[in-house]
């Protein structure tokens, strides 16, 4: 009998799951809410997971996988993966869904693997947050950022935003640059006034969404030679390069040829962010090639389940 395996991509806004045979053959697939127990709550992860494998179970009867990977958002320490796994567990027994194998790892890092074949490689991420992943090709995963976007998060989405909301504040006080930034977040944001944007950031509105989706507003006024956002933007490169550098070091990859994937909005629709990224990580490791990824990164979660069958079989 052909081996099924079920993957699912949860991320702090939506979760992705796919059903599939070895050969390719998709039986389901569905999209659900986000499932990060660190800003959805373990309960609501739960649920989150139960709906979404019970559609499992009306699309495939019998719900007996060969290998299931749940590739979730907020893992980030011993504990994180604890937590989730227990959530995963829980989910998988109320919606009656039995495994083999159970994988469950941080969404990055599955991805990283699916996408590396586990061979020398890194994958850089600055969707709303930002973090970096290498493997060694020898077993090892070594990561950098990820923190959140309290105590990091530096060159993401989010980090743009929050830039582009203190260079507006520093011009009204007449301590910065003059920027369209000004005039153009506050119309992103349908707002008019200064008064009414510190308002929102500190009112029931606001959220780490919707100042990550600022990082579009800024490259278009760079697109327009504001200086202002182009420095922002030239800044994130610069954060994110350090990020590269890293993990590169950690992992001892300085002298070996590798891929870095580039994931995540921020960092993919921005030229001049990627631009300034490759020169500044190619300057130091000449031997490193950059790839946007053709695929999406539940696909890349699918080869890491099937890579972990064919390591074992």
């Amino acid at each position: 009998m052909e081996e099924i395996i079920l993957a699912v991509d949860g991320g702090a806004t939506k979760t992705a799951l796919t059903l599939r045979k070895r050969d390719g053959t998709v039986l389901l697939d569905k999209l659900g809410e986000g499932s990060n127990y660190q800003t959805s709550g373990a309960d609501q992860v739960q649920a989150v997971l139960v709906h979404l494998l019970t559609e499992v179970k009306s699309a495939f009867p019998t719900a007996q996988v060969d290998i299931a990977v749940f590739a979730l958002a907020g893992i980030d320490s011993d504990r994180d993966r604890a937590v989730v796994r227990s959530i995963v567990e829980k989910a998988c027994l109320v919606a009656g869904l039995q495994a083999a194998k159970l994988i469950v790892e941080n969404d990055a890092q599955a991805a990283m693997l699916g996408a590396t074949g586990c061979q020398p490689g890194v994958l850089l991420i600055s969707g709303t947050g930002s973090i970096a992943f290498a493997h060694d090709g020898k077993g090892n995963v070594i990561r950098s950022g990820g923190w959140g976007h309290r105590a990091g998060d530096e060159g993401s989405g989010y980090w743009i935003g929050r830039e582009a909301l203190r260079a507006i504040f520093r011009l009204e006080d007449g301590r910065g640059a003059v920027t369209s930034l000004y005039r153009s977040v506050l119309e992103e944001l349908s707002l008019g006034t200064i008064e009414e944007l510190a308002d929102w950031l500190y009112g029931s509105d606001y959220s780490v969404d919707r100042v990550a989706r600022l990082s579009v507003v800024v490259d278009r006024c760079a697109q327009q030679d504001d200086w202002v956002a182009i420095r922002i933007l030239e800044q994130a490169a610069e954060e994110l390069a350090l990020l590269v550098a890293s993990v590169i070091r950690k992992s001892n990859l300085e002298k070996t040829e590798c891929v870095v994937y580039l994931n995540g909005g921020a960092v993919v629709h921005s030229g001049r962010i990627r631009g300034k990224l490759e020169e500044i990580v190619e300057t130091e490791f000449s031997q490193c090639r950059f790839v946007i990824p053709s695929q999406s990164p539940l696909e890349y979660i699918v080869e890491r389940g099937w890579q972990w069958s064919k390591s074992k079989g």
